[in-house]
């Protein structure tokens, strides 16, 4: 069977697109357990218990805590460096690249390393999450079946998100949470029949996952319950913590890597440095050892003290910003969630012994604050929304928790301005806006791809002329002259619409000036692309006039002309690149 891809899907090539979806779900969801029990496995080559890591001082002497992550560094640094030096660090960054820079795609290669190379640092003990990298292995499967069956740029896009989706999806049990990730962090600027193929891919995977793991929660959830509604101001606050504990593990992360690049210290090397102080610490206080869902465990079930909690926050931040910052392969979204359960479970905590009686528990404030960090860290408040209500199913919950994450945006918004993926990107020079990369834009500019040769109508064009020029024509706007040639305004097709059941009567009274928009947004010759781009975006219009500085109509821009050139100018940098 042949599909061709010159326009909107047809029928037939929608269902076999749906097929493909669903395939990718499935084969992401096998993945996603396979790399669970790979995980278990590495785990128990260096601690006695993969499930138990809190208990490694009962079974270990102090020495042997210490060096096994350092070991665990020796061993993966040099790996990485040699074979595969995109691994380091989170993968979604690396996906979220593909999707700006490589029209979708990623070398199965990279996923494949990225996965060996995640299990040995979690193995180790490094305070890295497994979530990010399931991400990359759902998205490489995604894109390689794109690129396998010869798909256009855009739907290489959306199925690797249809991979990131499904990752997510399998790790959490939680289908509209890795919908929402692969839409609000992966594409960015999506179209909403693109949701269909997304949610079928995570839908897919959870499937196979509550297959092979059970339907059982990641977490054990308390029963959530608010009090009264005067428990909202007191979660806008955590929200505002949880946004400067954001920003505060944001910046540590780049402290790290900074701190590295400036001591010259090799690559191969940092993650043993990084383990010997991971050992360090697990010494005394082994929860800051791998992804940390037992701490969240203890958090949610109120089994940790006020100062161990303040203490164990403290120390999992240094332990994650140093193991991303030197290296180690991981995510970042696990230990957000540790961090914001245990920001949540000490600030529930201190306001019980203020106003006792008069909030819900201490749990319900750890699971909230859950949300709070992940919303601050990665900028993608609804994800963190759906992801914390997929865990408990309780609609009373909503509330508080959409208050908490919105607060936690804001003040990373306002005090920072980046989510941790984007500041990944930024510190590799590519700076995004609405998912395209505005290094690209700024070195196009619009004078070089404007129409024109464009139609226009003068102002004093009858409402019978303007809709008879209309139907003949191809463009949907038109821009109004005055009897000098000057620009006046713009005639869309919606300023028509409201005529069209009255064009025999008013046909030959109203003209075009009557009807047309008068507050008209322009760009100059000599703007660039990113300047262009915002304007779509932020006005949602599709075409703008080109004036030059003395007022002078020089052509029309179409926003669909621009993201055509964009994304040749890309697959032209790759075919350099390759």
């Amino acid at each position: 069977m042949r599909f061709t891809w010159k326009s909107r899907p047809s029928r037939e090539n929608l269902i076999f697109l749906l097929i493909v979806a669903i395939l990718i779900g499935f084969i992401t969801g096998i993945l996603a357990v396979a790399f669970r029990y790979l995980l278990l496995l590495t785990t128990s080559f260096f601690w006695p218990d993969p499930l138990a890591l809190l208990d490694v001082n009962r079974h270990y002497p102090w020495f042997l805590i210490l060096a096994m992550p350092a070991i665990g560094g020796l061993v993966i640094g040099p790996l990485i460096s040699r074979f595969s030096p995109e691994s380091r660090g989170a993968g979604v960054p690396d996906v979220i690249e593909a999707v700006v820079n490589r029209e979708g795609n990623i070398k199965y290669r990279t996923a494949l390393f990225k996965t060996i190379f995640t299990s040995l640092s979690i193995g180790c003990g490094a305070s890295v999450g497994r979530e990010g990298p399931v991400v990359h292995i759902g998205s490489s499967v995604g894109s390689s079946l794109a690129q396998l069956i010869k798909l256009p740029a855009e739907w290489k896009r959306v199925f690797l998100a249809c991979g990131a989706a499904s990752g997510i999806a399998a790790t959490f049990n939680a289908p509209m949470a890795g919908m929402l990730f692969a839409a609000e962090i992966i594409l960015v600027d999506f179209h909403v029949s693109y949701l269909s193929h997304i949610a079928i891919s995570a839908v897919t995977a959870t499937v196979v996952s509550h297959h092979f793991l059970g339907s059982l929660p990641t977490f054990q959830v308390p029963l959530f319950e608010m009090v009264s509604y005067g428990e909202l101001p007191l979660y806008a606050l955590l929200g505002f913590f949880a946004g400067l504990l954001s920003v505060l593990f944001i910046l540590s992360v780049s402290f790290v890597e900074d701190l590295f690049a400036k001591a010259k210290i090799p690559f191969s090397l940092r993650p043993a440095i990084a383990g010997l102080l991971l050992g360090l610490i697990a010494i005394g206080w082994p929860h800051v050892l791998g992804v940390g869902y037992e701490t969240i465990n203890l958090t949610l079930t109120s089994q940790m003290s006020v100062l161990l909690m303040l203490t164990v926050l403290g120390l999992k931040l240094l332990a994650t910003a140093s193991s991303v910052g030197a290296g180690f392969s991981g995510g970042i979204f696990a230990p957000s969630l540790v961090l914001g359960s245990l920001l949540g479970g000490f600030y529930g905590a201190m306001i019980a012994q203020v106003i006792p009686g008069h909030i819900g528990t201490v749990a319900a404030y750890s699971l909230i604050g859950m949300g709070a960090v992940v919303a601050g860290t990665t900028l993608a408040p609804i994800t963190a929304i759906f992801t914390i209500f997929e865990l408990t199913y309780n609609f009373e919950i909503i509330l508080p928790l959409m208050t908490c994450c919105i607060t936690s945006l804001v003040t990373v918004q306002k005090f920072y301005g980046y989510s941790i993926y984007e500041t990944k990107l930024l510190r590799k020079g590519i700076r995004m806006v609405r998912g395209r990369d505005v290094n690209l834009l700024r070195s196009m500019e619009v004078d070089k791809f404007m129409i024109k040769n464009f139609e226009s109508i003068r102002q004093d064009m009858l409402l019978v002329d303007i809709l008879d020029k209309a139907e003949k024509s191809s463009y949907p706007h038109f821009p109004v002259l005055d009897y000098q040639g000057g620009l006046v305004g713009m005639l869309t097709m919606s300023d028509l619409k409201g005529f069209l059941a009255e064009v025999g009567e008013l046909g030959k009274l109203v003209v075009a000036s009557e009807i047309m928009t008068k507050r008209v947004v322009i760009v100059r010759p000599d703007d660039n692309f990113e300047t262009a781009f915002e304007i779509f975006e932020g006005k949602q219009i599709s075409t703008l006039p080109v004036l030059s500085r003395n007022g002078e109509l020089l052509g029309i821009l179409k926003k669909s002309d621009l993201l055509l050139t964009y994304n040749q100018k890309v697959l032209k940098l790759n075919v350099r690149d390759n």
